[in-house]
């Protein structure tokens, strides 16, 4: 896999982590559990499923190199689902407190 295709694969599965994330999260809202751990299973999971869709599709043969991308793959787009989505929340609630005259840092 070129460094093309492993930046499009990382943003389509830190995406998907982070809608999936937030939607058990409320969805089981009564059930306690730690986001960062569900972060890393929904990651892994859809890491393995797309990497193993494209050497389906592609007829490729999954070998160490593909094993290693697919885990660096799994490592960063857990810290873009975990890191992006409170950022963008924090970014959303600091300009909200602007437009209402405080000013939260």
């Amino acid at each position: 896999m070129g460094i093309e295709l492993i930046f499009i694969f990382l943003f389509i599965v830190s995406v998907f982590t982070t809608l999936t994330v937030q939607s058990i999260k409320h969805t089981l809202n009564s059930i306690k559990f730690p986001e960062n751990l569900l972060a890393v299973i929904v990651s892994a999971v859809l890491s393995v499923f797309i990497v193993f869709l494209y050497c389906l599709y592609n007829n490729i043969q999954i070998t160490t190199q593909i094993i290693i991308e697919t885990v660096v793959l799994v490592y960063l787009s857990f810290l873009v689902a975990t890191n992006g989505y409170d950022k963008v929340i924090q970014t959303i609630k600091q300009i909200k407190s602007f437009k209402d005259g405080g000013n939260n840092g």
